[in-house]
């Protein structure tokens, strides 16, 4: 009896002590999860609840993403599925699912529903760990619980993860760069097995939920190492931390198929998506206090670093710090290696995210010359911008330990506190704006709304892929997601996909083996822009919800349209591309010196009479090319009048994006009201 009451005496004593060292890592989870549902409510939370994830652009292509490696056979690697680029397998890495959950849930697939979703438990994670990992590193320089508590909380909504959140998910798991800053922090107290272990493990996660930030935490590795060699005057132990790193985040990489998938390494936008100047204090309309600011180009949203109102205070206090206080730079000068490392990846910091192209507000500073292979190795992470998280998350730890150091301790919980409610307030529109996107429940409206057709299609056993004539991105958007949708509901395959990376030359080889080779297992979809590829396929054809289907065998129950009606095709106008100008009431209206561009027709080699009708034609240069103008085609008998442009032209080979350029040179406004194009022979 007295041996169980001091067993029952120790378990207890073991959890007091537990609670007394841990309660507020405890508070601070608690007041993140509290966060992420004030935020966004507590429906997305539901992993049956699927449709505020759909029409959305990148979160539908991560939960459709997530459906094609459910629905999908187990494959080596284990990221690959066979459901996205049929006939091909692509990774799940491509199309930012978070390939460690997408892997993990699909072991449960066999008692999943249907529609499954896990992107709001994600979000829940993130907010939590970006609490409790700024907690572990702050609470080494501050011995105050409290503060610890108040100053989390600026990491759990920081205006760069919250710009991430449901839109790049994946990038919002910004707290891997505090896991590494918490290892870099811990590092001259660890075992080598600890640091090599915590290294390999952080690396597995990096490879697993983006590949963005094996950059990010491979800088901060890389000043680990530097701090390492400094502080020891030995390479050992830093050559291992690296290997632990590379090799688990390359072994998980290529586990997950990411080099096993025939996709472009590099992307086109070296120096467009990247960090500006500014980036660190241009709130970007992000803020109620501070006006956005001029940049380059908007694709350098990318570089998005607003760092709010309330650090912007602590980074000021912090200064005052360093300048006057001889016990907090005796304090920088204990950690001279800390410090060193931290200014080195800093500098690496900003000098990758910057890109090649330097910018401040809208004008370019210079522009570095740099050798083509560089260019290339660059390009494999060409949103440079996002780099600069490394610089945001080192200022904000620096200036809520700092501003601690600087004042005393019941000053500094009051501070923390008001500059909580200040960076609160700053933020409050785009917090607002969140609450009210989330919250509500939201009805996805499929484009597919002939219900007996698609019932119908779905139904033929024998139909397994749905082949897109056209890349995936050049269906109307809402309609290319309402695609997706029905084939997965329908556990059927895709040919094609929106994908971090492109495939354009898999999908050009095997499109055209699909169009020569049509079998009965294949429903083939097409816009008006593909309605002469008719003439290649001897299928069954329906007109449907504003597409053409095509199937091998008649779909049950259903009317196959005329062969005649496949001869001509009207764009009209509406959603497409133009330069000074705009669409409106049907019409696309182009300024002096505007251009229009599309539709994008697929045509096979003949000759077509084009239509052009509008308003003020007559002074317009024509062109008609494809592939974005690399290919010219030979144009003949043009009329121009202020009312129609009419020619013919000659296409020599098939081609899937053929396109009429109309520049507007005369002093008024050119209204182009459609295009006409018939086959001639």
């Amino acid at each position: 009896m007295q041996n169980k009451l001091r067993t029952t005496t120790s378990h207890n004593g073991s959890f007091q002590h537990y609670f007394e060292a841990n309660w507020h890592y405890w508070v601070i989870a608690l007041l993140s999860l509290s966060a992420f549902v004030l935020l966004y409510g507590h429906k997305i939370i539901n992993p049956g609840y699927t449709d505020w994830l759909l029409g959305k652009g990148d979160l539908s292509q991560h939960y459709i993403g997530w459906q094609a490696f459910k629905n999908g056979n187990w494959l080596f690697p284990i990221g690959l599925t066979d459901q996205l680029a049929y006939p091909t397998h692509t990774s799940i890495i491509f199309t930012d699912s978070i390939p460690i959950l997408a892997v993990f849930f699909k072991l449960f697939r066999a008692i999943l529903p249907t529609e499954f979703q896990y992107f709001g438990i994600w979000g829940i994670l993130c907010f939590v760990l970006l609490g409790i990992f700024s907690a572990r590193i702050i609470e080494r320089f501050v011995p105050n619980r409290l503060y610890v508590i108040i100053a989390s909380m600026f990491f759990v909504i920081a205006p760069v993860m919250l710009l991430r959140m449901y839109n790049h998910t994946a990038l919002a798991g910004q707290w891997l760069i505090l896991v590494a800053l918490d290892i870099f922090f811990g590092n001259p107290t660890m075992s080598d097995r600890s640091a090599y272990l915590g290294w390999a493990i952080l690396g597995v996660l990096c490879a697993s939920i983006h590949l963005y930030f094996l950059l990010i935490c491979g800088i901060i590795l890389a000043g680990c190492c530097l701090e390492e060699i400094i502080r020891t005057r030995k390479l050992k132990r830093a050559i291992f931390i690296a290997l632990s790193f590379l090799f688990a985040a390359g072994a998980t990489v290529a586990l997950l198929g990411g080099f096993s998938s025939s996709m472009s390494a590099t992307n086109e936008g070296l120096g467009i998506f990247s960090f500006n100047l500014n980036a660190l204090y241009n709130s970007m309309n992000f803020s109620k206090l501070f006006p956005g600011l001029p940049v380059c180009d908007g694709r350098q949203a990318e570089g998005f670093a607003y760092l709010g109102a309330g650090i912007f205070v602590f980074l000021a206090l912090s200064v005052v710090a360093v300048a006057t206080s001889k016990k907090v730079r005796a304090g920088l000068r204990a950690r001279s290696s800390q410090i060193i490392a931290i200014l080195a990846m800093l500098l690496a910091a900003l000098i990758v995210s910057v890109s090649p192209i330097v910018t401040l507000n809208d004008k370019v500073l210079f522009q570095v010359p740099i050798p083509h292979k560089l260019e290339q190795l660059w390009s494999i992470f060409r949103a440079t911008g996002r780099i600069g998280w490394i610089m945001v998350y080192l200022i904000m730890l620096g200036t809520v330990i700092l501003s601690y150091r600087f004042i005393n301790r019941r000053s500094a919980v009051v501070l923390a506190a008001l500059m909580l409610g200040l960076q609160v307030y700053d933020l409050q529109d785009q917090l607002a704006m969140r609450h009210r996107e989330f919250s509500n429940g939201i009805v996805f409206q499929s484009q597919l709304a002939d219900a007996s057709f698609w019932d119908s299609a779905a139904k033929v056993g024998s139909i397994k892929h749905v082949v897109m004539l056209q890349r995936f991105l050049q269906f109307p958007i809402n309609m290319s997601w309402s695609i997706a949708n029905w084939a997965m509901d329908n556990n059927l395959t895709l040919n094609d996909f929106y994908f971090a990376r492109d495939n354009a030359d898999v999908f050009v080889k095997s499109r055209a083996e699909l169009i020569a080779n049509p079998d009965a297992s294949e429903l083939f979809l097409m816009n008006s822009a593909d309605v002469f590829e008719t003439a290649a396929m001897d299928l069954y054809y329906y007109r449907v919800d504003g597409l053409i289907v095509g199937s091998v065998d008649p779909i049950p129950g259903q009317t196959a349209a005329d062969p005649k009606d496949f001869l001509s095709d009207r764009y009209t106008f509406g959603d497409g591309y133009f330069i000074s100008g705009e669409e409106k009431d049907g019409a696309r209206y182009l300024n002096a010196g505007g251009i229009s561009f599309g539709p994008f027709w697929a045509l096979p080699k003949g000759t077509y009479q084009v239509v052009v009708s509008g308003d003020n034609l007559a002074q317009c240069l024509v062109k008609s090319y494809s592939l974005s103008g690399n290919l010219l085609h030979e144009v003949s008998g043009i009329t121009m009048r202020d009312d129609q442009i009419s020619f013919t032209v000659t296409v020599l080979e098939d081609t899937f994006s053929f396109e009429v350029y109309l520049e507007n040179r005369s002093t008024g406004v050119t209204r182009l009201d459609y295009i006409d194009i018939t086959r001639l022979g």
